[in-house]
């Protein structure tokens, strides 16, 4: 049976963490994968941790991770694929108890024709319409500055989890995925990505910290230097290319004379698409 490995970042998470569990520990049922958890506590000053060890008491299938000061999600989700195995399918689920984890069948379903599913929200009135609009602009901003054709970076998503793994990533907060998945896509250009609808259910308790108007700022600041690290990527990625290309595609000179000889081209093998 596959595999799927739910990561569970939290930074002061200690009131919502175990109705996001609770919401992990319904669908087990339901799903045609085996499932185990991930908790990362991401430096919580609140008694996050304390939830956690004793959630990992209660169920065998959760584990936890603790860092001791505040990594940045983004860094928190990268480290934790050192602790899962390639094969794996890995979704990202916050501790803030945010998103209906019920929507994973929608990914799921996709799975065997996909590497990669993006989720995009199916119910947006869910949110305010103050961070309906930031999270336009935002997401239009990525979508003119890489060119990607996604409706949605920062929701929902599943993967396997060698498609991320040893990428170095300089962007923090919500603006990683898009600097994560551009660098992704130029290391294995064959991805399969496809898209499916999640559900959102919004905050029981607190407010959410990514939609401040400073949040925001630091976002768009992060997403253009972010590109300037896929730029960088994108010359590294052509350079080893090229230096990986069979000598028998460069010209042959021909036997007798000193004269160049006419190479035929090798077609590469077709490639699977979405």
């Amino acid at each position: 049976m596959e595999h799927l490995t739910v990561v569970v970042p939290c930074k002061n998470e200690a009131s919502n963490l175990e109705r996001t569990i609770d919401s992990i520990e319904a669908m087990l049922p339901e799903l045609d994968v085996e499932v185990d958890v991930l908790m990362v506590d991401d430096g919580s000053t609140d008694g996050t941790s304390e939830v956690m060890q004793r959630l990992c008491a209660e169920r065998p299938w959760c584990r936890m991770l603790v860092h001791e000061t505040n990594r940045g999600l983004g860094r928190t989700v990268l480290g934790s694929y050192h602790h899962i195995p390639e094969d794996h399918w890995v979704t990202v689920l916050p501790g803030d108890n945010e998103l209906v984890f019920a929507s994973i069948r929608n990914l799921l379903a996709l799975r065997h024709d996909h590497d990669l599913v993006l989720g995009y929200l199916q119910n947006p009135v869910i949110r305010t319409a103050v961070r309906r609009v930031a999270s336009g602009l935002f997401s239009s901003v990525v979508r003119f500055v890489y060119g990607f054709p996604y409706r949605y970076l920062n929701g929902m998503k599943l993967y396997r989890a060698w498609i991320f793994k040893d990428l170095e990533v300089i962007s923090t907060g919500h603006a990683f995925n898009a600097e994560l998945l551009a660098k992704a896509i130029l290391r294995n250009p064959d991805l399969r990505v496809a898209e499916a609808p999640f559900v959102a259910r919004g905050r029981a308790t607190g407010q959410t910290k990514a939609f401040r108007p400073k949040s925001v700022l630091i976002a768009l600041r992060d997403v253009f230097w972010g590109y300037r690290s896929v730029c960088a990527y994108r010359e590294k990625v052509i350079r080893e290319s090229a230096a990986e290309a069979p000598r028998s595609a460069a010209p042959r000179p021909m036997r007798g004379a000193g004269e160049l000889g006419v190479v035929r081209p090798v077609r590469a093998a077709s490639q699977s698409k979405p």
